[in-house]
This record gives structure tokens, sequence and C-alpha cells, in this order.
């Protein structure tokens, strides 16, 4: 009923799992370049820009801790005193989320004007204040934003 193997075992699983093993697909495992060689060092981060990122991180988790912890315990337990003070800590930490991003892109902002990369934007921004004091002025802007003071 059972067929014996070669050494007499009904069953050798080892043995068969070998045979399989060595009768089996063929399978190139490709070799992949370790992506953390081409990456800076850490320590090389500006301390400004990593204390930025890691307070607005712990901002964002804590807003949505409170958020969500809020709206649970508000929903499912009806405890409005608990989950009010969470949604409310979830949406003041929330509102410092918005303020760290913001003072970070105002900080870029501020230092890529001062910087010798300097875009053509910021370059014509003068220009266009001038039109607008020269307007001011009593002067007359054609249709096309310049101003010419001679011509009423």
């Amino acid at each position: 009923m059972f067929d014996e193997d070669d050494d007499g075992e009904l069953f050798d699983l080892e043995r068969q799992a070998g045979e399989a093993e060595e009768r089996g697909p063929r399978v190139d495992v490709p070799s992949v370049d370790d992506p953390s060689d081409s990456l800076p060092d850490p320590s090389t981060v500006d301390p400004a820009i990593q204390r930025s990122f890691l307070s607005g991180v712990v901002y964002a988790n804590v807003a949505l801790l409170g958020v969500s912890l809020g709206l649970m315990l508000v929903g499912f337990r009806g405890d409005w005193r608990a989950g009010g003070a969470a949604i409310v800590i979830g949406v003041l930490a929330g509102v410092r989320v918005y303020q760290t991003v913001r003072a970070f892109k105002q900080r870029d902002r501020d230092g890529d004007a001062d910087g010798p990369e300097c875009r053509d934007e910021e370059r014509d921004a003068p220009a266009a204040v001038d039109d607008v004091s020269a307007a001011s002025d009593g002067a007359v802007a054609d249709t096309d934003g310049s101003s010419d003071p001679e011509n009423p």
C-alpha cells in the first residue's frame, strides 16, 4: 500500500526536500548596491534644519494622536471633557506644525534672497516697486505697466 524507499523507510522528508531543491527552478539572486553608501553623513546637516524637521515631526505626531484619540473618546465613550481636551491639544499641535513649516519656508526664502543664486522674480521685484511708487507720485501708467512722467 505504501511505497518503501530504498532504505526501507516509509518517509524520508529530508531526502525528498533535498531532491526537490535539486530538481526545482534555479533563480539567480541579483546583486544590488547598498543605497546608504550614496547618502550624505547625517552629522553634516544644518542643526537649524534638523531641529525644524524634528520639531515638525513631533508636533505632527501629537496632532494626529490628539485629534484621533479625542474623536474616539467623544464618539465611543461620550467623554466630552477628555475627548475635547485631546482634540484641542491636537488642533493646537497642528497649528504649531503649520507655523514651523511656514517659518522654515520663510527662512529658506530669506536665505535664497541673500545668497548669490537670486531668483529672477526677486531681481525684478524692486523694479515693480519703483513703478508703483512712480504711479503713486502722480505719474500715469500706460496699459503695458510702464509709466511715462512726461505724458500725463
